[in-house]
């Protein structure tokens, strides 16, 4: 690796290092960094579902232009992605993969489709992927944590 790359590595992993520490953030599961393009993609991979979307919610109040999208994939699974960037100028991609037998969900087949229905609000046919916002994902966390111990909600 070239000074540069060095010095640029050095560079991201100080202002990672600085977020965490400074808003108590949980510690991603894995952490990929590219100096090439001044950017690391962080993903939350073990813990109750709720606990990992709230996560990557934690992650994105320090960011700036954050953009969140849920994704319904096969095997009852939802995938929740968000970038956005920090305030020194690097690019953060955060993720987390749930069953969705872990949160305040339904599964319900309408024809050929399985549809998610989440928190008793939100619609997310399979292969579906759509934007979300902030309070959304928020409110799935809260109603899925609100199901007592035990209950899996999903079919």
């Amino acid at each position: 690796m070239s000074a540069n790359g060095s010095r640029s590595l050095d560079r991201i992993l100080r202002t990672l290092r600085g977020v965490m520490r400074s808003r108590n953030l949980p510690r991603p599961d894995r952490l990929v960094i590219s100096t090439r393009s001044c950017s690391a993609h962080a993903e939350f991979t073990t813990g109750p579902a709720p606990d990992l979307l709230s996560a990557v919610l934690l992650w994105c109040l320090g960011l700036d232009g954050v953009s969140l999208a849920w994704t319904h994939r096969p095997g009852g699974v939802l995938a929740l992605a968000a970038t956005g960037r920090t305030p020194a100028g690097v690019s953060l991609g955060l993720a987390c993969s749930v069953p969705l037998s872990g949160l305040a969900a339904h599964l319900a087949d309408l024809g050929p489709t399985r549809v998610a229905t989440l928190a008793g609000v939100f619609r997310l046919a399979e292969h579906d992927t759509e934007p979300v916002t902030y309070d959304e994902v928020a409110h799935l966390v809260t109603a899925s944590r609100a199901l007592p111990a035990g209950l899996e909600v999903a079919a």
